[in-house]
């Protein structure tokens, strides 16, 4: 087993961070696991978790690092990352813990299990004392990810390791994010930060010949996001819309980022065809969002605060606009099998659109530029 280190960004009581460690604490040959607790300036501690340090540091390295000033999960666990040095590392929320006591030892078995040379029957060959044979033409890894299990007392699901949306139940290589500039960014930091982290991430994976990436058993519990009634996402039943303007603007960084991204990586014509498609989707999920916004607005008593109005419009407009310097290149099918896929095969929240997505990309709709009284006082006509 290799050392690690274990990044948990931290804004809450010490009582609710205390299972997530408690999990770590436990685990099998725990002496290579480094644990960083981020402060992010928070106001439920006045000791910089000195508590939590006394409580475990004679099980596990842990320490506590605290950011200059209130920054958001996404600079926090950055920060983490900046000031940590393993050469895997993986994230962990405050309010989240490791599924067995084994877990950290299986992330690293499975980059080990990739990097050794294997016999016929699939077990690891030994040297003559007993060690496992590198295989140097084995390609480094750049990410082993886990599922994640969701439960409180309504639900339980699993959500897979094939996922691209969560950093968390995954071991993470810093070479690989250092290659290819892979950061959390000021723009997602509060809201929607996973979202944009994992999609560049994903996306590097996808074009990087000499990197690959391990997908772990979804029937093992590896993590667990487990009931907080204080978080935000629980306590707000309009939290997702209000993460709407804030995920669209993610949308556009990924973008960005991708069409940066010539730097550091070839573009062969897959890569010129995967973000073609990534637009289209991407901007077909905006229309939907921008248009149920706004009927929830109209339909509801949901009042949004101005700066979450005005972020989701304008990541939409930028959307809209990238997509129609190329709106000819796109086929009759692509655009109706991503109208298809979006509406019937995403999380997104749909209604009736009462402007065609033709029309929308071409030439914008009214309310691309509503002030946020005027989209106050549509709710007015609308109950009228």
């Amino acid at each position: 087993m290799f050392d690690i280190d274990i990044i948990i960004p931290c804004y809450g009581k010490s009582e609710l961070i205390n299972k997530g460690i408690a999990s770590i604490a436990f685990q099998w040959r725990r002496e290579f696991i480094h644990v960083t607790l981020v402060n992010d300036c928070s106001p439920n501690t006045d000791c910089d978790y000195q508590d939590l340090i006394d409580r475990y540091k004679s099980e596990i390295d842990i320490r506590c690092i605290r950011t200059p000033r209130n920054v958001g999960q996404g600079l926090a666990r950055q920060y983490g990352i900046d000031h940590t040095d393993c050469d895997y590392f993986m994230f962990m929320d405050e309010d989240d813990m490791l599924g067995n006591h084994l877990a950290v030892s299986m992330f690293c078995g499975a980059v080990e299990a990739a990097s050794f040379i294997h016999n016929d029957d699939g077990s690891i060959r030994m040297d003559g004392d007993g060690h496992p044979l590198n295989n140097k033409d084995a390609k480094p890894v750049a990410i082993a990810s886990a599922p994640l299990f969701v439960f409180d007392e309504q639900t339980s699901y699993t959500i897979e390791s094939s996922n691209h949306v969560w950093v968390n139940s995954k071991l993470y290589s810093r070479a690989f994010l250092d290659r290819h500039s892979i950061r959390f960014n000021e723009a997602q930091s509060r809201h929607a930060e996973d979202y944009y982290f994992t999609e560049c991430f994903f996306f590097c994976l996808d074009n990087d010949p000499e990197y690959q990436g391990i997908l772990m058993d979804n029937g093992t519990l590896f993590y667990l996001w487990y009931p907080n009634v204080e978080s935000q996402s629980r306590r707000d039943p309009e939290y997702g819309y209000m993460l709407s303007g804030y995920t669209m603007d993610g949308s556009v960084n990924v973008i960005r980022y991708m069409q940066d991204s010539a730097s550091h990586l070839e573009w062969t014509e897959n890569t010129k065809e995967q973000y073609r498609l990534k637009l289209l989707n991407m901007t077909m999920y905006s229309y939907f969002t921008f248009l149920s916004f706004i009927k929830h607005v109209q339909t509801t008593g949901y009042v949004p605060e101005p700066e979450d109005w005005y972020i989701l419009q304008k990541a939409c407009n930028a959307l809209r606009e990238m997509l129609y310097s190329d709106w000819d290149r796109y086929t009759y099918t692509e655009r109706i099998e991503n109208y298809f896929v979006v509406k019937n095969h995403t999380d997104v929240k749909f209604t009736e659109p009462w402007v065609s997505f033709s029309d929308y990309i071409c030439t914008g709709c009214k309310e691309l530029k509503w002030s946020i009284e005027e989209l106050l006082q549509s709710k007015d006509i609308k109950e009228e």
